[in-house]
């Protein structure tokens, strides 16, 4: 009998069987501490928000794994084998968001604590009083909504590099165009809510640029979770592989 639990199982399997995965996930934490620490020692920095500069580089990269870990089934053909054996759908890229969450969130976890206490060890500064704590869960979470997105987003898409073409443009094209294209006042509002926005704001201690406050911003990237899932749930749906 196919269970949900089962479904995750297979998934959890899948991923843990590359070796790949091990690969990004230790880079990961290795080069957030590691850019965190250069940080602290060259520019003997006090602010709360310069521990977590490598955050923003490997939000994009985590969400290039979330992408993967769809997309490959479809280049390699495995996903037929996947539909044989659960031929709902669904559960598939639910079971698939489950995995990434469980592998992302220690890891996210222990990056962003290391990368907060090597930027304050070569700084040569204590941990500010206020704001810490929030900061630092605001940076483990953030680059997991923005996996959970590049998942929903290579469901929908489906092809690897169309799927990372289209994630790249709309962290980091999209938010330029708009703040061009819009009157000033107006674009730096719509910026906000785009999702790479969203999730700086989980995390940006000094707030420099208006960005969302943390609540608002964790919302904001949810709802962008939530309809990147919906929509490639949609898409598996009415599909074939």
């Amino acid at each position: 009998m196919i269970t949900f639990p089962r479904v995750v199982r297979a998934e959890w399997t899948k991923l843990a069987a590359l070796r790949s995965t091990w690969i990004v996930l230790a880079t990961v934490i290795v080069l957030t501490v590691g850019i965190a620490g250069a940080s602290g020692h060259h520019a003997r920095a006090t602010r709360l928000g310069d521990a977590f500069l490598g955050v923003d580089l490997f939000s994009l990269l985590l969400g290039v794994f979330g992408i993967l870990m769809i997309t490959g089934e479809y280049s390699s053909g495995l996903i037929r084998a996947t539909f044989a054996a659960v031929p709902r759908r669904a559960p598939v890229l639910a079971a698939k968001a489950v995995v990434l969450l469980l592998v992302a969130l220690p890891v996210m976890a222990v990056a962003s604590c290391g990368a907060l206490f090597a930027d304050r060890l070569f700084a040569g500064a204590p941990l500010p009083e206020s704001g810490v704590v929030r900061a630092t869960i605001g940076a483990a979470a953030a680059p997991i909504g923005l996996a959970l997105l590049g998942l929903g987003l290579g469901a929908l898409v489906r092809h690897t590099a169309a799927a990372i073409t289209v994630y790249v443009l709309s962290m980091l094209v999209l938010p330029a165009l708009l703040q061009a294209a819009l009157p000033d006042r107006l674009g730096e509002h719509v910026v906000r809510y785009v999702p790479v926005a969203a999730a700086q704001g989980m995390y940006a201690a000094d707030n420099p640029f208006r960005m969302l406050s943390p609540t608002p911003a964790a919302l904001v990237l949810l709802a962008w979770v939530a309809a990147a899932l919906a929509a490639g749930t949609l898409t598996l749906w009415h599909r074939d592989p």
